[in-house]
Parts: C-alpha cells; sequence; structure tokens
C-alpha cells in the first residue's frame, strides 16, 4: 500500500473548516450519490488520506455535521447502526435440548426398558402394565420439558426486556447543533463527540483530540489505552491511532471523529461472525451445583442396578428361582432409575429463575445472566465507589474560599412558597423537632459516656466551623465582590469546565424509545456540572460570552491518575495593537487540593497581593481542606499560571520533541508542572442517598463487609462513611479507628508506622509484595477474539478426547484460576483508614492486617489500586461485589466475582458489569443479596423434599422385595407417578416460598463448601426425613396386610412361597389383587407424609409458627393448591377403576393411611425441637450438623 499519504494529516488547515464548505443537501437519488463509493473498501485508505478526502467521502462536514434531511439517505444505504444479532434458537430446539439432556436421558433409557419388559422380554404373557409405564414416562418426560421450555422462555423475554430499559446514546453534531441521538442512528459521515467514559459507538477517524486515550483491549487484547491522534501513524488500518473501533472505551480526554463505518461493516462487526458462539466457560456456579447432583444420582443409580443385578444373578435366581423373572428385574431397574431422579429439580431451578428475573424486573435491576444471582448467596465484601453510588452525585458549590480567611457563602436557591400549616400541623411539628432534639441528644451523651467508661478519650476534637470569627464570610451578591482571587476563581471554574448545555433525548428507564423527547441540560461530571451551575445560575455569569471571548488553546482533562484538570485559554484583550505573541495565556489547574497545592510556589491573597507559598502556608491551607472534608465536603483546589502565548507556543513545542524522543517524564500534554499561584478552593456537597445507611446496616447483619474505595481525599472519605454507617459507632468511635504511614525510624530507614486514634501500636518494615495480576478470564477472551483477525496466527485444536473431558470437567468443577487462595481470616472489631499512596508499600503481613478490619475505608485511591484491593480480597476467600460507575471502576468490575454498575454511570462501567442498578439505588444491591440466599436456600428444600420420598422410600421397597423375599411394596408405576407427578407439583410450590426472618442475619455461604448437595443435607434427608418416611410406609404397608389376616411371618422371607409356605386363606389372584392395593397403600401413605416434610422443610431455622403459609410474611398459598393436585392425582390413581385394572393398583380404605396422621405429627415436632435448639444454642451439636 502507498504510505505518501501518512504525513498528510499532522494539521488540520483552515481549508478543513473553512467557511465556505456547506452541509450536503438531501438528493432526489440516493443512487447517484454513493455511485463513485465501493462501500466494501472504505476501510482499505480511509485512515491515510487527508481529512478534507474523508469529509468528501462521507459528503459530511465537520462544523455542522450532517444535515437532518440527509440523514434517511444515508441510513437507506448502511441501515441501522446495530449487530446482527445471533440467530435465536428455534423453540423445537430448545424442546429437543431439553427433552434428552440432563434427567431426560436415563428417563428414556428407563422408557425403553419399559417398553422392552413389555415386548419381547414379557413373551409369551407380555403385561399391559409395563406398556403402560413406558408411555406414561415418555408423556412424562414431554410434559415437564414443555413445562420448563415455557419457562425458560419467560425469564428470557423478562432479560430481553430489559435492553430496551437502557437507550445508549452518543453526542453528535448535525446541522450545526450538538446533540445527544440514540446510537442505532448514527450513520456514516456523522460528527461524534467523545469524551472521557464513552464507548465508541461505531468505527471512527479521529478530528481533533485533546488528550484522547483509548482502550482498544475488546479487539485486540492490549490492556494499555491508546493514544489517539488525528494523523496516520501506520499504514495498516488495525494500527493506525487515528482510528477508533466501535466498543472501544474512552478512558480519558475528549475529542471529535468522523464516522467511516456501522454495525456489521465495523471491525466488530466483522470479527463477530467469526467469534459468534465461541465464548468460552459459560458455565456457572447454579449450573454446577446442578450437575453435581445429576452427577450424585447417576453414580447412585448405577451403584444400585449393580447392587440388584448381582443380588439376582449370584443368589436369588438360583436359590430362589421364579420368584423374581428376568422380565421382573428390569422392571425394578426401571424402578431404581426413577425414584433416584429427583425429576422436580430441573423444573424448580427453571421456575426460580423466572422468579428471579421478576423480583429483579420489579426491583429495577438489570442481571446480564440470570445464573449469576447464585453469587449473591456467597458475597462476603461489597467495595464499593463513593461519589455517584453511596451519593446522589448531585453536587453543589457551598463556599469559596482563597487565602487563609476568605470565605464566600454560595447563596442557596429560594425555596418554593408553601402552603399555610394550620395549628394542628405546627403542633406536630414542633413536638416531632423536640422529640429529635432529645434522641439526639440522649445519643450524644450515650456516646460520651460509652467513651469515658472505655477510656477512649483521644478522640478528635470537634472542629471549626465554617461560620467562625477567624473568617471573613461573604454571603452578599457575587458581582458585588471586588476581590481579584475570587474573580479568578469563577473565571477558572468557567474555562477550566468541560461541562455544556447539550440537546439530549430524554431516555427514561422503561419508556418507548420512540416517544423520547429532546431537553436543553448541562452535560458533564458533577463536579464540572456544579461549577457550572454555580457560575450560571449563583453568580449570573455569561459562560457562552466569557468561553467565547478567551477561547480554549489546548485541555489536559481530568483523569483518576493525575487527579486534576489543566487548561490553556488566550485571554480577551482591549488593546487590538498588542501583537499575537504577546497575548496572555491563562493556564488554569484544577483538581484535589494535596496534588495542586504542592504544584504552586505562590499565592494570591484577599489584598490582590501575590506572596510566596512557603510550607507553613501550605499547611495552613491543607487545614482548610481538612476542615471542611470532616463535614463531607468533596474540595476541589484551583491555581493558574500567565504566560504569553510565544511561551505557550515554545512550552508545546518542546512537548511535541519529546515525544518524539520517548521521553518517560511526565505527560501533561506540554503544560507546566509546577511554579503555579494557588488562587483558592470549591467547597462541594454530595449527600448521601437516604436509603444507603440502612442498607448498609442490613449488609452488616448479614455478615457482610461494606469497604468504601474512592478516590476522595481521607478526610472527606471518612465522614462519608460515618454518614451512611460504613464506620459505625459501636467500632469505629469506641474502638478506634486504625491507620498507617511510611515514615522514618532512627536509622533514617523508611518503616510502616501502626496507629491507632493516633497513637502508635506497631512498627513494619516492608517485605516482600507478592504479585497478584494475573491473566483473567476477560483478558483472555479478549486475546482469543484479537487473534481471531489475524490470518498469521492459527491455533491448534487439542484432541477431542481432551476437549470431551475438559468439558465434562468444567461442568462440575470450578475454573482454575491464578489468584493463590488462602484462608478466610478472622475480623477485628476496628474501622481503618488507607491513604491511596500507602497501598505500593503494603505486603502481605500490611494486607492482612488492613483486610481483617471490620470496617474499612480506602481514599485517594487510582483504578489500579482498587483493582489490587479487590484481588487481595480474594486471595483471602472473600467473594467480591464490586460497584462503580466510572470509568476508573472498570478494572474492578470486571475483576469481581460479582460486578455491579449504575444506570447513570459510564457505559465503560455499565459494560464490565454483570448488573446495572436501573435506579441507581445502592439498597437494590442489598434486597438482590437476599434473592440470592433466598434462591439458594429454596434450591436446598427442593433437594431435601425431594430425596427421601423420591429415593430413599422407593429404593428400599425393591432391596426388601429382592433380599427379604416380601411382595414389593411399590411398583414401578406408582414410584413413577410419584416422582413425575405428585412430588413436581410439591417442588414447584417449594421454590415460591418466602424469605426467612433470619434469611438476612447469616453467614454468607463458602463456596467451597457451601453445596446444594453436602453431608450434612444428604444426612438430614436419609437418615432422619427418608428413614421415618420409610417406615411409615412400611407400616401401613404391613398394617394392610395383618388387618386381612395375613400376618407378618406369612409375607417375610416367603420369596416363591408366598400364599403356599405357609398357607394363607387367600388365592393366587387374591393375594395378586391384595398385593396391587398394599402397594397403592404405600403410595397415598408416603405422598402424605411428604405434606408433612414440607411443611418442616420449608423453613431451615424458623418456627412454623412464625413463618406460616397462611398469612403474613411466610405466606404461601400455592402449597394449598399444590397438596390438592397432588391428592388427585392420588385418588384418580387409586380409586378409578380403568387405571386400576391397566396399571395395576387398587383402592385404598382411608382407615389404612391414617397412621401417616400421627407419623407425619411426630416429624413436625420433631423437626420444630430441633430448630429451637438450632436458635436457642447455635454452637450446639445439632446446630452443627444443620443442613
Amino acid at each position: 500500500m502507498d504510505n505518501q499519504g501518512i504525513q498528510l494529516d499532522e494539521d488540520i488547515d483552515s481549508k478543513t473548516h473553512g467557511p465556505d464548505r456547506q452541509a450536503p443537501t438531501r438528493q432526489d437519488s440516493t443512487i447517484d450519490l454513493w455511485a463513485t463509493v465501493d462501500k466494501s473498501r472504505l476501510d482499505q485508505d480511509v485512515h491515510i488520506i487527508p481529512l478534507e478526502d474523508v469529509f468528501k467521502r462521507f459528503h459530511t462536514d465537520p462544523r455542522t455535521g450532517l444535515s437532518d434531511d440527509f440523514v434517511p439517505d444515508v441510513r437507506t444505504q448502511f441501515g441501522e447502526n446495530k449487530l446482527t444479532p445471533p440467530k435465536q434458537p428455534f423453540y423445537l430446539w430448545l424442546l429437543f435440548k431439553e427433552l434428552f439432556m440432563g434427567f431426560n436421558c436415563i428417563l428414556w433409557f428407563a422408557g425403553i426398558l419399559a417398553f422392552l419388559a413389555y415386548k419381547p422380554f414379557g413373551e409369551p404373557n407380555p403385561s399391559i402394565t409395563n406398556l403402560a409405564l413406558g408411555v406414561v414416562l415418555i408423556l412424562v418426560i414431554t410434559c415437564n420439558s414443555i413445562l420448563n421450555v415455557y419457562q425458560q422462555l419467560k425469564s428470557i423475554k423478562i432479560v430481553a426486556a430489559f435492553s430496551k430499559l437502557l437507550p445508549t446514546l452518543a453526542t453528535v453534531r448535525r446541522d450545526g447543533r450538538e446533540q445527544q441521538i440514540l446510537t442505532t442512528e448514527i450513520v456514516p459521515g456523522d460528527i461524534v463527540l467523545i469524551r472521557m467514559g464513552d464507548k465508541l459507538p461505531a468505527d471512527c477517524r479521529f478530528i481533533s483530540c485533546d488528550g484522547l486515550k483509548i482502550n482498544t483491549s475488546e479487539l485486540t487484547g492490549e490492556s494499555k489505552p491508546v493514544s489517539a491522534t488525528n494523523h496516520c501513524t501506520s499504514a495498516t488500518f488495525m494500527e493506525s491511532a487515528n482510528i477508533g473501533f466501535y466498543s472501544s472505551m474512552v478512558e480519558q480526554g475528549t475529542g471529535e471523529a468522523v464516522i467511516i463505518a456501522t454495525a456489521d461493516n465495523t471491525v466488530l462487526g466483522k470479527m463477530s461472525k467469526l467469534t459468534r458462539g465461541s465464548s468460552g466457560d459459560a458455565v456457572t456456579g447454579l449450573h454446577r451445583e446442578v450437575n453435581r447432583f445429576v452427577l450424585f444420582v447417576v453414580l447412585s443409580t448405577i451403584t444400585a442396578i449393580i447392587i440388584l443385578w448381582i443380588t439376582w444373578a449370584s443368589w436369588l435366581n438360583r436359590d430362589h428361582n421364579g420368584f423374581i423373572s428376568y422380565n421382573s428385574n428390569i422392571v425394578n431397574s426401571i424402578g431404581m432409575i426413577v425414584g433416584f431422579l429427583p425429576v422436580g429439580l430441573p423444573s424448580a431451578v427453571t421456575l426460580v429463575l423466572t422468579i428471579v428475573a421478576k423480583q429483579m424486573y420489579r426491583q429495577r435491576v438489570l442481571v446480564k445472566s440470570l445464573q449469576i444471582v447464585e453469587t449473591f448467596n456467597s458475597v462476603s465484601v461489597i467495595a464499593t465507589d463513593k461519589t455517584g453510588t453511596l451519593t446522589q452525585n448531585k453536587m453543589t458549590v457551598t463556599h469559596i474560599l482563597w487565602d487563609v480567611d476568605g470565605i464566600y457563602k454560595v447563596p442557596l436557591p429560594q425555596p418554593e412558597p408553601t402552603k399555610e400549616e394550620t395549628i394542628f400541623q405546627t403542633i406536630r411539628r414542633l413536638s416531632s423537632g423536640a422529640i429529635d432534639t432529645v434522641r439526639r441528644l440522649s445519643m450524644d451523651a450515650a456516646t460520651v459516656v460509652r467513651k469515658l467508661s472505655t477510656g477512649s478519650i483521644n478522640q478528635a476534637q470537634p472542629m471549626e466551623t465554617l461560620n467562625n470569627n477567624k473568617t471573613k464570610e461573604l454571603s452578599f451578591d457575587a458581582s458585588e465582590v471586588k476581590i481579584e482571587a475570587f474573580r479568578d476563581l469563577l473565571l477558572g471554574a468557567v474555562l477550566c469546565n468541560n461541562a455544556e448545555t447539550q440537546l439530549v433525548q430524554d431516555a427514561q428507564i422503561g419508556q418507548d424509545i420512540s416517544k423520547m423527547k429532546s431537553e436543553l441540560r448541562v452535560v458533564g461530571d458533577a463536579a464540572d456540572t456544579a461549577l457550572y451551575n454555580l457560575c450560571n445560575d449563583r453568580c449570573m455569569v455569561d459562560i457562552d460570552k466569557v468561553r467565547d471571548v478567551n477561547p480554549r488553546l489546548k485541555a489536559l482533562p481530568f483523569n483518576s491518575a493525575n487527579k486534576f484538570m489543566i487548561s490553556a485559554n488566550q485571554l480577551e484583550t482591549t488593546d487590538p495593537s498588542i501583537p499575537e505573541k504577546n497575548r496572555i495565556v491563562l493556564l488554569t489547574l484544577k483538581g484535589a487540593p494535596d496534588i495542586v497545592i504542592q504544584r504552586c510556589s505562590t499565592y494570591k491573597k484577599t489584598n490582590d497581593e501575590v506572596t510566596a507559598l512557603d510550607n507553613e502556608m501550605k499547611k495552613i491551607m491543607f487545614g482548610r481542606q481538612e476542615e471542611l472534608g470532616k463535614n463531607g465536603n468533596r474540595v476541589i483546589a484551583m491555581c493558574q499560571q500567565k504566560i504569553t502565548r510565544q511561551q505557550y507556543d515554545d512550552l508545546i513545542q518542546r512537548y511535541k520533541d519529546k515525544q518524539r524522543s520517548h521521553s518517560d517524564d511526565e505527560d501533561l500534554n506540554g503544560f507546566p508542572s509546577d511554579n503555579y499561584c494557588f488562587v483558592g478552593l470549591f467547597s462541594l456537597l454530595d449527600p448521601p442517598r437516604p436509603e444507603v445507611p440502612d442498607a448498609v446496616l442490613k449488609a452488616r447483619r448479614a455478615q457482610i463487609r461494606v469497604a468504601m474505595v474512592t478516590g476522595d481525599h481521607p478526610t472527606t472519605a471518612k465522614a462519608i462513611a460515618k454518614q451512611v454507617h460504613i464506620l459505625t459507632p459501636e467500632i469505629a468511635d469506641i474502638n478506634g479507628v486504625d491507620t498507617f504511614k511510611l515514615e522514618k525510624n532512627a536509622n533514617d530507614e523508611p518503616i510502616l508506622n501502626l496507629y491507632r486514634n493516633d497513637k502508635l501500636i506497631q512498627q513494619h518494615t516492608s517485605g516482600v509484595v507478592k504479585r497478584t495480576d494475573s491473566l483473567s478470564k476477560n483478558a483472555k477472551d479478549m486475546i482469543r477474539r484479537a487473534s481471531a483477525t489475524s490470518n498469521e496466527i492459527q491455533y491448534r485444536s487439542p484432541p477431542w478426547y481432551k476437549r470431551a473431558w475438559t468439558s465434562c470437567k468444567n461442568q462440575v468443577a470450578e475454573p482454575e484460576t491464578d489468584v493463590e487462595p488462602t484462608e478466610k481470616m478472622e475480623y477485628i472489631p476496628y474501622g481503618i483508614v488507607v491513604a491511596g499512596a500507602e497501598i505500593n508499600y503494603m505486603d502481605d503481613f500490611m494486607w492482612d492486617w488492613v483486610l481483617s478490619h471490620q470496617e474499612l475505608v480506602f481514599a485517594r485511591t487510582s483504578p489500579e489500586q482498587k483493582l489490587r484491593i479487590v484481588m487481595e480480597f480474594q486471595r483471602r476467600a472473600e467473594i467480591v461485589a464490586v460497584t462503580g460507575d466510572g470509568t476508573n471502576d472498570a478494572p474492578a468490575l470486571k475483576c469481581a466475582h460479582l460486578d455491579v454498575a449504575m444506570q447513570s454511570g459510564t457505559e465503560v462501567s455499565k459494560e464490565a458489569g454483570d448488573m446495572v442498578l436501573l435506579d441507581n439505588n445502592f439498597a437494590s444491591i442489598i434486597q438482590a443479596i437476599e434473592t440470592g440466599r433466598l434462591l439458594s436456600d429454596n434450591l436446598k428444600k427442593v433437594a431435601i423434599y425431594l430425596l427421601p420420598g423420591g429415593s430413599w422410600s422407593q429404593i428400599w421397597p425393591v432391596f426388601f422385595n429382592l433380599w427379604f423375599g416380601m411382595p414389593l411394596a411399590l411398583s414401578a408405576f406408582l414410584a413413577t407417578i410419584f416422582c413425575m407427578v405428585n412430588d413436581v407439583f410439591m417442588s414447584l410450590a417449594m421454590v415460591t416460598e418466602r424469605p426467612e426472618r433470619d434469611i438476612m442475619s447469616r453467614a454468607p455461604s463458602i463456596r467451597s463448601k457451601d453445596h446444594l448437595l453436602n453431608l450434612k443435607l444428604l444426612f438430614h434427608a436419609y437418615m432422619f426425613v427418608g428413614n421415618l418416611e420409610c417406615f411409615t410406609g412400611f407400616f401401613c404397608f404391613c398394617y394392610y396386610w395383618i388387618d386381612q389376616g395375613v400376618p407378618f411371618y406369612s409375607f417375610m422371607f416367603t420369596y416363591e412361597k408366598f400364599g403356599i409356605d405357609p398357607l394363607t386363606p387367600y388365592t393366587s389372584d387374591q393375594l395378586i389383587t391384595m398385593t396391587y392395593v398394599s402397594q397403592s397403600v404405600y403410595y397415598c401413605s408416603v405422598c402424605l407424609f411428604q405434606f408433612f416434610n414440607y411443611f418442616a422443610t420449608r423453613t431451615r431455622y424458623t418456627s412454623i409458627f412464625e413463618h406460616n403459609p397462611f398469612w403474613g410474611k411466610g405466606k404461601n398459598w400455592y402449597v394449598f393448591g399444590a397438596m390438592i393436585i397432588s391428592a388427585g392425582v392420588q385418588l384418580l390413581i387409586t380409586q378409578v377403576a380403568w387405571f386400576n385394572q391397566v396399571f395395576s393398583t387398587g383402592p385404598v380404605p382411608v382407615k389404612y393411611v391414617m397412621p401417616t396422621l400421627g407419623f407425619g405429627m411426630l416429624w413436625l415436632i420433631i423437626d420444630e425441637l430441633r430448630k429451637l435448639c438450632i436458635r436457642k444454642f447455635p454452637r450446639s451439636f445439632i446446630a452443627k450438623i444443620a443442613w
């Protein structure tokens, strides 16, 4: 390819933005307009040709963009900007998979055996019962599969509906106006405006870049962001820095770009055909738990059948020939297969996921995959950002400060006039205020008493408020303030600010996209928006005019690493005779005070003098910051530097020269790094969300630690943490708050000093820092996708047997991780505040010490440090949920076990999150955790309900028949009906159970130990419930025979001589009929006992009286419908003559199943006493073996 065009775009001259260029008008024929453009080759040279040619090719203009009249023509040619979705599976395909996967594979095998038992194995006298059994098995398999597919489709539709709740918007310039439109409406030629946190809506070529850095890891696997330019850097399209790719994330800076490809014509769109459906591990923890259950069932079934056939072949068929024929043993094998299978479990899992989907929908939580809800049950740490997550992200400037005592109190907006209150309302208001005052005073007094009683009197003293006598507070009209520092602060707030008004489509959650209205809004991050509103609404500054007469030359956007922003503006002058090179350029730097003040050498006083800023004055400035931070205010510092245009141009030229030499100096886009003049501070208030304190307390009761991880100053972070109960009076105030600092000892060696309440408690020499960076699944997936675009790299697929083994192992075993796990630590009852500057010096000892605290606050953290915090939590066996709404949260979100993004956050964070809180409500996380715990609880209840009756009470009749020579107590047909009809409806009612009262006071489950199927659950299901249920069934079975005049010894150990030796008063035909009745008695008895088992199992620890199914929070009327269906099936099977004849059943006299009522009540009483013991003595042996 010709490379001559690489240098052509170094600068965009005036001809690109010339005034003569007009936006194209709509043509009569779209064919003629695009006839000369080969759309298949648009990406061959679009990165090399001059920008002027790019604009001509796409019929656009960089200043005005496309015209609204022209856009429909372009959309006709290129279509909507959305990737072709993968083909949805046909309903019949879903049904086919459901029919022949999981338990159904085994049931098909049982059905085939039933047909074989009819013919040819049943010849010469085939039993119609075996044929009917095979037909019933097929019918039940089909009905269950249809039910499961129906529930799956409901879940899919509910989750799919979420995509319509979050329309993605992009800012474009059309007809010379900046406006936000849906990304699906973007067309080639659109001029798109880009800012930090955006996701590129299509492939584009950059027109202007202002510190723009793009993360292309989605395509290339390269995690380091690429610095974008407006000129070609490589002849290869994929490697040129002037091209941005669809789905790439903007990590820093701002810029403009022209769209060159949309939808399937983008690089990602072309890749999707290669990578679609080839994702890696899609098996979730919930899948693995169910698969482990299936594996246990299959192995148990195979073992039981092997024992059955070995016993029959080696002993029974030889010594008691004719007692059980070959054909009968096949039928018994069918009973074994059906008996062991908890057929209701797959339906229960499908139904519970549907219920979860509906709950999440009501709670306004977008879950990208319903199976991750199971992870909520294990969450032990929530690492949350502060701004926008714990707080409302609605910042307002409350004070402007300068010098050592200057302060301006920003006037509050005038409240709307309220109606006059009645005398009763006045009395109520005054009485409630008095009560609140008394309560607050009593709480303060109690806190003081506790502190004095514990000797904790070394607490921080009450801070001085801003309204003390030492400050000169100004609260009148801003236009009347003549202090130069104050005016410089307002000027800097206007110029060093990326907030602006734009026409925005109001995308309300759940609103029809076609009905969205446009309105004018201030667009920008929370801090910039607050400064914009301060100048525009409170100080009456004409922002547009100020920006027009003081044009911006360059800017270094704010990022989480630098924590400041710099802008360069050429100031207006009234003297036109001043040469251009002598014009004044104002450099404004705003950001974190502890970083900004260190870059200043002078400061501006109230009397407009500029004085040297020495260390003592810096301490005073830092003290003012601390004073504001203790109230939870966020503080922004501002400084400036004035230079001539010639000096500015020289700075930029030197920067370009350094860039060519690849210098390792601090990259500030050419701006000076020091010698600024400190102007003052802005105090911003971002109040906590009202629901957060209660949500944090609820998390603490659930034994989940909430750790604040923020980029704000430690003082501010600590104040907010106290307001939202992350730092509580019971621990942080009474016991104390720990900190540590890197200092030097007597030998001038660096050492970490550990403090508690500002008292030195220990010294530690920093040791080995263990690396925890690993190639996560996301990174591996990115590399795989990047390799798909390369024709040079060809991966060899492993042999089929290795792939098969890996796939099977992946179904039941937890995936391997590169993070080395350790044991979960014990917590210490103290709070801790850690500054980001100290994190880099922490070794394993320090991480153990820090993360063992019950209350944690991390302040001034970078994205890399937040990621490190999450990984260190994971190394200590914690299951971490990370919340965030900013670009800097994305790395930690991707690493966490559960990533939670906010709807108000950036596209980067929402792309990384497993779930998105559509209402930005932090409390929704706690509700989701409760939902996850309920899901886990209900699945355990389903398992412990199904196992006693579904396997234990059905295999023993077969073995007793085989070993003890007694009549078969439960036929294969009745076992099939019991497992596949009676228990299924009851288990479906179980998954609709509501949470118990103590569900949010238990400790999080440990994923490596607390499985759906464990020894405790099996012991309870088989040894307690199963044995009693089996005994009850045999008791009723024997009661029937004895009551009919057949004593116990007449049917035990009789084998083939039953009714002959010893002799009974019945003929063989009568005995066969009585056997059918006795089997029906056993069946009805077990079904009835399962009702009592249900009521005992529906709570794990709570009494049935506190969680009754009739009313209150535990109300569940579905169970009564399931009981009616189960009882109706029993009556149908046992009382209808046709069923008696075809399926070999018999009518059951009620008196023979009445003993079940007594045994059932006995089990309810025993289980109530067990739960009482667990509640009263949580450390007893009974509690330790509880499921």
